[in-house]
């Protein structure tokens, strides 16, 4: 039995914490001792096998109007405030310039907000294989890890070649830190090549898997028209180009609609653009759902319009429950390494409204079209089944 400690922001609304919350469950259910330690928010939207212990690491955290759910606060027992030789290494940089100083300042904050409660957590437990998932986490542990002799894995849920600009203080924090991991989980090649500054590293390449047991059964019949993506309404989704591509498909089929379901920071800015398109009738956002997938087990399509995507979950339980799903051909490589474009569904080029449009319409006016694509999409099911794919990163994770 090992004692695996998981270190991620939250386990509220998203695809990668749902599939983290499963492998959660799995390695507790292998007999694995498990503790989860959110460094954010310690909201959890998942269920959880009892066993498992949740923290939060967070010590300035508000709990106030936050849903606590079996999540306790750790208190490292301290305070940590910047020391003299930090300040003064801040000082130093701010006289070099804007660039140094905003590495230093990033580096600083991640550190005291983060790695230093890391460390006196995940200290007391010696023997701990310790797993992070996302890249501040990633770099909070790393960096919490520098005089700690556990082993410890990362995990990346996004293409991390261009989750950050050219410049960020985040992609040189991840070339200082990640030399500490003595493994990593990725979901694709494109991931993979992106850590050849990591030549000794053990990176394990693991597609995400599908908890398809309490999904609906493929549709078969007449689908309602309406057109459907589910997702974090953040910026590399991109759903400004879904909307502008079906107002393009409005115009020819005023029948259909558009549904999204997800929260985000850009929920506010998605809804005044609606508005601005004369769009309120016909495009909706709903708050996420998590009996979603049979809400949408008979809708006409699955569209993603992301710029950016490790593998997207939505668009593998969009084709486990049997949706005809267009995708964007994004950077990280998900969409083309799940998608046989023209057999299992359609892929299209990036910022494209209008090859977005033209495979929407396609789909709707080529039912052969759409009834195969969805008949070969429910395959993945068997592909990325769960217990296979998380016996596999399991045994990534503890090195056996």
């Amino acid at each position: 039995m090992k004692h695996i400690i998981i270190v991620i922001h939250t386990l509220a609304v998203g695809g990668a914490e749902r599939r983290i919350s499963t492998l959660a469950n799995f390695m507790a259910r292998q007999g694995h001792k498990v503790s989860i330690l959110l460094i954010d928010n310690p909201t959890v939207d998942f269920p959880i096998d009892p066993d498992i212990n949740i923290l939060c690491t967070n010590q300035n955290l508000q709990f106030d109007g936050c849903e606590r759910k079996n999540c306790d606060l750790f208190r490292p027992g301290k305070s940590f405030h910047t020391s003299f030789s930090d300040n003064l290494r801040l000082r130093k940089a701010r006289l070099k310039g804007c660039e140094s100083a905003s590495f230093v300042e990033t580096e600083l904050f991640v550190k005291y907000k983060y790695a230093l409660p890391l460390y006196e957590y995940i200290r007391q437990f010696p023997d701990a294989v310790i797993v992070s998932f996302m890249t501040i986490s990633n770099i909070s542990l790393m960096m919490a890890a520098q005089s700690l002799k556990n082993r410890v894995v990362f995990g990346d849920c996004t293409d991390v070649a261009n989750e950050y600009p050219e410049g960020s203080p985040y992609n040189d924090l991840r070339k200082k830190y990640y030399s500490r991991a003595d493994a990593a989980l990725l979901q694709t090649d494109v991931q993979s090549a992106y850590y050849s500054f990591l030549p000794g590293l053990k990176k394990n390449v693991i597609p995400n898997f599908i908890k398809s047991d309490h999904f609906p059964e493929r549709f078969e019949g007449k689908r309602r028209k309406e057109i459907v993506n589910f997702c974090r309404l953040s910026p590399a989704k991109n759903l400004p180009l879904l909307i502008d591509a079906f107002a393009l498909l409005n115009r020819d089929y005023p029948e259909y609609t558009l549904s999204i379901y997800g929260e985000g920071e850009l929920k506010e800015s998605l809804t005044e653009k609606i508005s601005s398109l004369n769009l309120k009738k016909s495009v909706f956002i709903h708050d996420f759902d998590l009996n979603i997938h049979s809400k949408i087990v008979d809708s006409a399509m699955f569209v993603s319009s992301s710029d950016r995507e490790g593998i997207s979950n939505s668009m593998l339980e969009a084709m486990a429950i049997g949706l005809p799903c267009v995708c964007t051909d994004c950077l990280g490589g998900g969409a083309r390494m799940m998608i046989e474009d023209g057999k299992n569904g359609l892929l299209v080029p990036m910022n494209n409204a209008k090859a977005l449009y033209f495979a929407m319409k396609k789909i709707i006016e080529n039912p052969d079209l759409a009834e195969r694509i969805s008949r070969n999409a429910v395959k993945i099911r068997e592909r990325l089944e769960p217990e296979k794919i998380c016996e596999l990163m399991l045994s990534a994770i503890t090195g056996e």
